[in-house]
């Protein structure tokens, strides 16, 4: 009997031996992980990524840049110590670039993170693009200008890429440009942006441009019912609308603020006017320079004059002739390429203008001839 008991205590020992074991091999192994998981660098920066080894005593663990030990000049070069130093340009596939640690120990534990490269003065719009999902560079831009456009800060340029951006497409009217923000087409015979129409330049603009060093170029800026503004302009020291064409509003560019001494002037320069009621009004006392630009084919004025403005198409308090070409504009009733409303004497040297009759060198051109001491003279040549 007393056997039988020592053979049965001796199976209850093995047996409670056989149940501590299994806890034994689940003991955790070597863990691996990388902070940040994400982190947004720009291009030619340094940011330090942070290992951390769980499981070993031995924490060492080797760098990899896009599974290149050390990274390269593709994607990034990363050092010992965690240190990622971003390229200096965009990488040609991805802007994101994975930051692996591998154990020392066991090199098949590792970690990973990732390091979002962005280009800290270009913003990229794309129809493609998605303002939700977006982040505003190259391989990940967003949809619509007026996203970029809340994150836009001085000395950025937004790169708006071919396609249609319009109010169907997520854009919020009117489109107002940040000081010192660029917005830049893909040409103004493929970047259109359509607005909802309205006559009021002071609010129904399609785009806003108050401030200096701001620029709209090479784009094609329209209205859906040939009712819209286009570009509400005033006074900003090197403000410019470059390359664009602006068709089909009721006014093109609508220009209005101070003018004056000390007052910067913006600059229209090379844009293409077209099939708009009033190609350009200056307002005000507004000063516009207006540059190897064409204005064709405007219902009712080419450039109007009002108030006590004073808008340089040559040689008027600047350098050099306007070198604009400004044609078959006006109605039956009105045939104005330039109508003059104000008192104001307008030089307009070095322009390509219609082909007069021998008796009138400014027969479309209304001005003090035609409204007696109430209107300045325009002078073009």
């Amino acid at each position: 009997m007393r056997k039988i008991t020592l053979i049965l205590m001796g199976i209850a020992i093995i047996a409670g031996c056989g149940e501590e074991k299994p806890t034994d091999n689940n003991e955790p192994g070597i863990v691996v992980t990388i902070t940040p998981f994400r982190v947004v660098v720009n291009f030619g920066t340094i940011y330090q990524f942070r290992a951390a080894v769980e499981g070993t005593d031995n924490e060492i663990v080797t760098w990899f840049a896009n599974d290149v030990a050390g990274g390269d000049s593709t994607y990034g070069r990363i050092d010992s110590a965690g240190y990622y130093a971003a390229p200096e340009i965009e990488p040609p596939d991805a802007d994101s670039v994975r930051i692996e640690a591998r154990s020392a120990v066991d090199p098949t534990k590792s970690g990973f993170a990732w390091a979002v490269l962005i280009d800290p003065s270009k913003i990229y719009v794309s129809f493609l693009g998605s303002d939700s999902l977006g982040i505003g560079s190259l391989h990940r831009p967003y949809r619509t200008i007026s996203k970029a456009l809340t994150r836009a800060v001085m000395g950025q340029i937004i790169h708006v890429s071919s396609g249609e951006f319009d109010v169907a497409a997520g854009e919020s009217f009117p489109l107002a440009i940040p000081p010192g923000v660029t917005v830049k087409g893909a040409g103004a015979d493929s970047t259109f942006v359509t607005g909802p129409g309205g006559m009021n330049p002071l609010t129904d603009a399609m785009f806003e441009v108050h401030g200096d060093a701001i620029t709209i170029e090479a784009m094609h800026i329209r209205s859906s019912d040939s009712l819209g503004v286009g570009v509400w302009l005033r006074p900003g020291i090197q403000t410019r609308l470059v390359r664009n064409r602006i068709t089909r509003n009721y006014i093109a560019i609508y220009v209005d603020g101070p003018g004056g001494t000390g007052v910067p002037r913006p600059i229209i320069d090379a844009n293409q006017i077209d099939l708009d009621s009033i190609g350009i009004v200056t307002a005000d006392s507004s000063q516009p320079i207006i540059r190897n630009s064409v204005i064709t084919e405007c219902y009712k004025f080419g450039i109007d004059i009002r108030d006590f403005s004073r808008p340089d198409l040559g040689d008027n308090d600047s350098t050099g002739a306007g070198m604009n070409t400004i044609r078959d504009c006006g109605d039956f009733n009105y045939h104005w390429l330039i109508f003059n409303g104000t008192s104001n004497t307008i030089m307009a040297i070095g322009n390509s203008w219609q082909v007069p009759l021998p008796s009138y060198n400014d027969q479309f051109i209304y001005d003090d001839e035609e409204s007696g001491n109430s209107s300045g003279p325009v002078i073009l040549e």
